[in-house]
């Protein structure tokens, strides 16, 4: 197969589906598959299963999404709410470096309902692990300075859910969206899934009407073959991704493009540290330091610790 070079778990894979007769493309999808990244960021922060869940899910539609759009910087899927977990947060760069972290409420109890509560075999419920409030998704393109943002609110059921109202009113483009995660022997498997109708072209009414039959009668399908994937083909780590849209759309002619290489890997150095605490107050360097001036400073992405000195800072002044 044409990617059989990249590794199965740590791919965003795009690919389109076809018009047999004519082989005109009807539908855009993209497959992301993130296991092994999303399992070395997941054991970084020692989540409890289901908040690992969440946040595998937040990892792959991130890089789902961050495929579909053109830009030369970073795509950031940002949730939050008032529940147990505050923050939910996953970006990735057009290179395919993602990260991912998780501001919670520890609350065993709670979260032991939850996993109970929790529907087997689908996608974690967001509301009841973080209530109300709301998603971002945003693009900073640093090739033209724009950034991006759309928000839509945090009232579930899922978080591709989210995904397919925030492509609904910024693109007014039908979609569909699919997310999965669970943790297995070997780790964490986490794979998203969407679909999307490319719009027809005009021409004269006959052809026009010609192509929007072709379209929705093909949209039809390919919805009806998408609902029938199962979590297990989703994570099953013995099924590459092109074997999963082989499977699944073999009847719609599906062409597969080159994959992109996903991987766990922070942006976070010593001069990004240093820039953030030139722009904090005397006063709040002090508190930060002990006795000797000395500053221990965590990435909240990566847990890679870094020991300065307030005196070393740029501009810093006692």
């Amino acid at each position: 197969m044409l990617n059989d070079n990249v590794p199965a778990g740590s791919q965003i894979l795009p690919f389109y589906l076809a018009d047999g007769s004519s082989d005109v493309a009807l539908i855009r999808g993209r497959i992301a598959s993130v296991g092994p990244a999303a399992s070395t960021i997941i054991e970084r922060h020692a989540y409890p299963d289901l908040v690992g869940c969440l946040q595998a899910e937040s990892l792959a539609l991130a890089a789902c999404l961050s495929s579909t759009l053109k830009f030369d910087g970073v795509f950031t899927l940002q949730a939050k709410g008032d529940g147990l977990v505050r923050t939910l947060f996953a970006d990735i760069t057009e290179s395919g470096h993602l990260r991912g972290y998780c501001a919670l409420d520890e609350d065993d109890s709670q979260l032991a309902a939850m996993r109970l509560a929790q529907p087997h075999d689908e996608a974690v419920h967001i509301v009841p692990l973080m209530g109300g409030g709301y998603i971002a998704f945003t693009v900073d393109d640093h090739a033209t300075g724009g950034r991006y943002q759309g928000i839509v609110e945090l009232d579930g059921p899922h978080l591709s859910d989210a995904a397919m109202r925030w492509f609904e009113n910024s693109e007014q483009t039908d979609t569909m969206v699919l997310c999965a995660a669970d943790k297995d022997a070997s780790g964490w498997q986490a794979s998203a899934l969407m679909l999307q109708r490319i719009a027809t072209e005009g021409g004269d009414a006959e052809a026009a009407a010609g192509a929007k039959a072709t379209s929705d009668d093909a949209w039809h399908t390919a919805k009806t073959l998408l609902s029938s994937v199962t979590r297990g083909e989703l994570l099953d780590p013995a099924l590459t991704p092109e074997e999963i849209i082989f499977r699944l759309f073999n009847s719609m002619a599906p062409h597969v493009a080159p994959a992109r290489v996903v991987t766990d890997q922070c942006r976070c150095d010593v001069q990004k540290v240093e820039s953030m605490l030139s722009q904090l107050s005397v006063e709040d360097v002090n508190d930060l330091a002990d006795a000797d001036g000395t500053l221990l400073i965590t990435c909240e992405f990566c847990k890679t610790e870094r020991l300065l000195n307030k005196s070393d800072l740029p501009n810093w002044q006692s």
